[in-house]
């Protein structure tokens, strides 16, 4: 376990937050006695920590000017769990992935992957600065809504934006007058560690484990996590999609461009499923229909926004027969989605709807497809070797 992140009073905490007061896990500290009590603590070797970290004779006395970040860096998904100590370890979160600015005021920037402005859609998150120290400050994180132990889930952030709102830090990108970005992952924790103050409110860092993937993975499947995210423990930020950070998930998901809806049956209203596609290619083509996760203000509200993009014809050529009516829509909004498996067909097997996903652009969808652990893992270490 990072020992400078910011703990609880329980040493096998993997994460505290502090809301409203009252302290409590980020997820069920079971995940930490489950690894902790078979010998494999949540800490990394300190020996390798201080090695990794700049040494303050080394730091430049003029500031490093404050980066514009836009890109965050991004995880290739990969089909397996490994074990490997050169790797980090952590939880993946399942919320809105966003970077934070905290100027020297404190003053707070919250951005999503493609640009907008979080802090218009989560206002009681403008006072995070607070939790900061070194600022100004510029870090990568996620921005979730726990549940009682704790658990993140995207659909609870869509139905209720403004209860339990945290936002997990698990990278830093500029601090202490420093751009480093250039820095190894570990130096970066490290310094990540130090800036967020102790109970921070609202505010926590994400822990990891250093080694023992395939027992976190198995924790996580068994507490109905998304998954977990492996990186390197000597990557630097990249700003991009890259091997030395990969994720592995417990649980299906894909983000889909909604194309058209049906009409509604028996005493439903709105409309009865959404009809779906991804990009391949510039090309889309169908993936499937999603019929439940809706409620009624869900329904009211997708049903406006969908007959603002009306349109007379199918995005795609032979559009698939639905049961009740079609109706086509621009290619404008994009569903986060949850199923089972990829039908031989190319349709997602039990969907179920967990919310739009504003911060992510129609023309990036595509198809996740995992890339082989073994290949990857080996490219990785063959590389540095």
């Amino acid at each position: 376990m990072h020992t400078d992140a910011p703990t609880a009073e329980g040493a096998d905490e993997i994460a505290t937050i502090s809301l409203g007061g009252a302290e409590r896990l980020c997820f069920n500290v079971e995940m930490g006695d489950a690894i902790e009590g078979k010998g494999h603590a949540m800490r990394a070797a300190p020996s390798i920590r201080r090695s990794q970290e700049p040494s303050k004779s080394a730091r430049p006395e003029k500031k490093d000017p404050i980066p514009r970040v836009t890109n965050p860096e991004l995880a290739t998904l990969i089909d397996a769990p490994f074990d490997d100590d050169a790797w980090l370890f952590e939880i993946k979160w399942d919320g809105f992935r966003a970077i934070a600015r905290i100027d020297a005021d404190h003053g707070v920037h919250l951005a999503s992957r493609n640009g907008k402005d979080l802090l218009a859609r989560f206002p009681a998150l403008a006072s995070i600065g607070a939790a900061f120290d070194g600022v100004p400050v510029v870090v990568d994180g996620e921005i979730v809504a726990l549940d009682n132990e704790g658990k993140s889930s995207f659909q609870r952030l869509q139905n209720a934006p403004g209860t339990n709102l945290s936002y997990i830090v698990f990278d830093v990108l500029y601090a202490e007058g420093r751009d480093l970005r250039g820095e190894p992952l570990e130096a970066r924790k490290e310094i990540l560690g130090r800036i967020v103050k102790t109970k921070a409110k609202s505010v926590v860092v994400s822990r990891d484990i250093v080694g023992k993937g395939k027992e976190l993975f198995a924790t996580a499947s068994a507490q109905g996590l998304e998954g977990i995210v492996a990186k390197r423990r000597d990557s630097k930020y990249l700003g991009k999609r890259t091997r030395e950070w990969v994720k592995i998930k417990a649980q299906l998901e894909q983000e889909c461009v909604i194309v058209g809806y049906t009409e509604p049956a028996g005493a439903r209203a709105g409309f009865g499923s959404l009809i779906l596609g991804i990009y391949e290619g510039r090309k889309l083509v169908f993936c499937g229909h999603v019929g439940t996760g809706f409620d009624e203000k869900t329904l009211a509200s997708l049903s406006k926004k969908m007959k603002a993009l009306k349109t007379k014809s199918a995005p795609f050529p032979n559009p698939p027969k639905m049961k009740t009516r079609a109706h086509w829509i621009a290619p404008k909004l994009v569903a986060q989605i949850r199923f089972t498996e990829w039908t031989n067909a190319g349709s997602m097997r039990h969907p179920t709807f967990l919310g739009l996903r504003d911060d992510k652009k129609p023309e990036e969808v595509h198809r996740e497809k995992p890339r082989a652990t073994l290949d990857v893992v080996a490219r990785e270490s063959s590389r540095r070797a």
